[in-house]
C-alpha cells in the first residue's frame, strides 16, 4: 500500500492555485512565523545557519540565509501571483517592472538594485518546514531562474515542493490594504498572521514579539509598537476591532472571516453539531 501512495504521489502533477487579481496568496507557514521579519531597512541583519525560527504550534522552520523581512515576502508573494495556475516544473516570466509595480514601489535604478539583491536572498535560501515527524517542504524559496539584465525580465521556475506547499493550506490576502501599510512592517506581519485566521485566539504579546521577528528588544517598546500597528489594522479594515488585557497580557482580534473562512467554519460548527 506504501508503495502504490508513493506511485500515485510520485505521478501526479502539482500546480499552484488561481486567486483574484485583488489577492496574493500566502502560504499558511509563512504567515506565521518569523522566517519574513517585522523588521525595517535599518535594522541590522542576521545571517542563521540551521536556526530554529519561532513559529505558531503545529509545525516547525529550520532557517539558512540571509534574515528575510516584509520587504522579501512581498518580492515572493508578487512572484507567486504571476505564477498562479502554473504547473510544476514551468517557467515564469515577469519583468522588473511589472513586479515593482505590484508590490507598490516605485521602478527607478534604486529599485531595480533592491529588488536584484532581494531576489539573491531567496535564491540563497534553505527552508525546512516540519509538521511532526513529517518533512512538508524543504529547499530554497526561489531555487531557479535567470535575468537579462538588458531587458529587465526574469525567469524563475515554479519547483513541486513550491507547489505542494501552497496546495497544503494558503491565505488570501488583500494587495490595497497592504500597500496601505507600507513603511509598517509590524503592521504588515500581522496583516498576514491575522488574515490566515478565520477566528483568531488570543495570543499573548511576549508570544507575538517572538514570533514576529521584531527588531525591538524591550517589551514594552514592542508593545506600544503593537498597539500602533493594530490600530493601522482597524484604520484599514484588516481588522475589526482588538483588545490588550492588562491583566494577562492577551491580545485579542476581531475580524470578518473570508467567504471560504465562513464556510470553514459553517462546516466546522455543523460537524460539532453532528
Amino acid at each position: 500500500m506504501r508503495q502504490t501512495l508513493d506511485k500515485r504521489e510520485a505521478a501526479k502533477m502539482h500546480q499552484l492555485a488561481l486567486w483574484p487579481d485583488k489577492d496574493m496568496g500566502v502560504p499558511n507557514e509563512l504567515s506565521r512565523s518569523a522566517l519574513f521579519a517585522a523588521i525595517d531597512d535599518k535594522c541590522p541583519r542576521k545571517t542563521f545557519d540551521n536556526a530554529i525560527i519561532p513559529s505558531q504550534a503545529g509545525f516547525d522552520i529550520t532557517y539558512t540565509g540571509h534574515q528575510l523581512d516584509q520587504g522579501h515576502i512581498d518580492i515572493f508573494e508578487g512572484i507567486m501571483h504571476f505564477a498562479r495556475g502554473v504547473h510544476e516544473g514551468n517557467l515564469v516570466r515577469f519583468s522588473r517592472h511589472r513586479l515593482l509595480k505590484l508590490i507598490g514601489r516605485s521602478t527607478g535604478g534604486n529599485e531595480h538594485k533592491w529588488l536584484l539583491s532581494r531576489l539573491n536572498h531567496l535564491t540563497a535560501t534553505s527552508v525546512c518546514i516540519n509538521q511532526g515527524d513529517k518533512r512538508v517542504f524543504w529547499g530554497s524559496l526561489l531555487p531557479r531562474g535567470a535575468t537579462d539584465n538588458e531587458t529587465g525580465e526574469y525567469i524563475v521556475e515554479i519547483s513541486r515542493d513550491l507547489a505542494k506547499l501552497f496546495g497544503r493550506g494558503f491565505t488570501r490576502v488583500e494587495w490595497e490594504q497592504r500597500y496601505q501599510l507600507k513603511r509598517s512592517p509590524l503592521a504588515q506581519w500581522l496583516q498576514l498572521y491575522y488574515s490566515s485566521h478565520a477566528q483568531p485566539m488570543p495570543v499573548s504579546v511576549s508570544w507575538l514579539h517572538e514570533v514576529t521577528g521584531s527588531g525591538t528588544q524591550e517589551l514594552r517598546k514592542f508593545r506600544q509598537s503593537l498597539r500602533a500597528a493594530l490600530r493601522k489594522l482597524e484604520a484599514i479594515a484588516a481588522i475589526t476591532g482588538w483588545s490588550i488585557d492588562p491583566k494577562s497580557d492577551l491580545v485579542h482580534v476581531m475580524r470578518t472571516p473570508s467567504q471560504a473562512q465562513a464556510r470553514y467554519l459553517a462546516n466546522r460548527d455543523e460537524k460539532t453539531r453532528v
